[in-house]
């Protein structure tokens, strides 16, 4: 199995993490960057997107929730959405509308205009995540120990994320209870090996 991924994508961290926790061994990683249309990359996956699996048999995956969608599938425990079923994915979904609109914002900026995340569409992406992160905080994703769920994994991955491309932002508002939330499972290997960077 190969996954293909770059550093900084929100998405394939998303697709790492659980294939960790469902004991896949993360070693046959690939970097790759996305925006420099990869042979490699575009011959797995036509929108040159990361994640990107790569199963034993050749067979593309792609799309972080299809992945764990698989994953759920191929390997149903450890679970990643036992628990509260409705409430896992209304969490999930909410930090998944955070990630999006982060990585909007992202894309805008980095591809087209620095100034992206000041246009209507930009302005209208900030308003998501603070919304959308004022929710979560609000109501925050369960830890209890172990695996865990989907849920947690998502909220997880949209603070590191936003901590990581928007460091000081003056429209960021405190979230103590998902800094918590992320303390309490940062020293899982599925988590600290797959950190984003720049």
């Amino acid at each position: 199995m190969r996954i293909l991924t770059n550093t900084t994508s929100p998405y394939a961290r998303i697709a790492r993490i659980a294939l960790a926790e469902k004991g896949f061994d993360l070693g046959g990683t690939e970097i790759v960057n996305p925006w420099a249309d990869d042979a490699g990359l575009l011959k797995l996956n036509p929108a040159s997107r990361v994640p990107t699996l790569e199963l034993d048999s050749g067979i593309p995956l792609t799309e972080s929730l299809l992945i764990v969608t698989w994953l759920e599938r191929k390997v149903p425990s450890p679970s990643l959405l036992d628990g509260d079923l409705d409430r896992i994915i209304s969490r999930a979904g909410a930090a998944m509308g955070v990630i999006d609109a982060m990585v909007h914002i992202m894309i805008g900026v980095l591809q087209m205009d620095p100034n992206w995340g000041e246009t209507k569409v930009g302005l209208k992406r900030r308003r998501t995540i603070v919304t959308g992160l004022r929710a979560l905080e609000a109501d925050p994703p369960v830890y209890r120990g172990g695996t865990p769920d989907l849920s947690v994994i998502l909220a997880v991955v949209a603070v590191d994320y936003i901590r990581l491309r928007f460091p000081d932002a003056p429209w960021r508002e405190p979230t103590p209870q998902l800094d918590a939330l992320r303390d309490a499972v940062a020293a899982r290997p599925a988590f600290a090996s797959t950190l984003p960077y720049v």
